[in-house]
């Protein structure tokens, strides 16, 4: 019998919340094990649960959704953390992201998009809202035409490829550099000759780069 999956909700709105409570309590293999108001009792309770999953306002009394992901990535957490907000916006997706965000929904998201996200990032995917794709081949050149892409990774060497591998991940430099016994420059100047070659320019466009094509890398 396997288990089910834990799932923490942090959202300052009480009907919203309440309301995603009793949704995906009636799906099957879904438990939700906590629940908190602001983002300070969140980061708290998502430490000491140890969810698979935690749903994530961005807008809480206290830490925001975002500063929770970061927190929980700099404690290299197994919890998940899914931003579930009303903000159609680039910039909060770019932060998301580069925070650790593995999925990233609105609030008008429909029940089955909500569970493909768990899905998809229980699986080590990413997924952000349908609304939201466009900002993430916005910033590369390529990513659009995945044969194109797969010939323009070809001219990476097999370090810088797995730099970029590493980064869809959602590691920071210093872990990369960490996990590659190599300094932070070094990975950083790999960076910077990956995106040269890739024909990439922009903040975080590297990143965003790297989530689009993870299943190419």
């Amino acid at each position: 019998m396997s288990k089910d999956i834990k799932i923490f909700i942090a959202d300052d709105h009480p009907i919203f919340r309440e309301g995603l409570i009793k949704i995906l309590e009636r799906e099957k293999g879904y438990r939700i094990c906590g629940v908190a108001a602001n983002g300070d009792e969140a980061l708290a309770s998502i430490i000491k649960l140890k969810p698979d999953i935690a749903i994530l306002d961005i807008s809480m009394p206290g830490l925001s959704g975002i500063e929770i992901a970061k927190k929980l990535k700099e404690i290299e957490s197994a919890t998940h953390p899914v931003i579930l907000t009303m903000y159609n916006d680039e910039e909060y997706l770019e932060a998301a992201l580069e925070n650790g965000v593995t999925g990233y929904l609105l609030k008008d998201s429909t029940l089955t998009e909500i569970i493909d996200c768990i899905r998809s990032v229980l699986n080590g995917g990413y997924f952000v809202s349908r609304q939201l794709q466009s900002f993430l081949v916005s910033g590369t050149k390529h990513s659009s035409d995945r044969e194109k892409t797969s010939k323009l990774l070809e001219n990476l060497t097999p370090t810088e490829r797995q730099v970029l591998r590493l980064l869809s991940q959602n590691k920071t430099s210093v872990q990369i550099a960490k996990e590659m016994f190599v300094s932070y420059r070094t990975v950083q100047n790999h960076r910077m000759n990956i995106s040269h070659k890739l024909g990439i320019t922009g903040h975080n466009s590297l990143l965003m780069f790297a989530i689009e094509n993870h299943s190419l890398l």
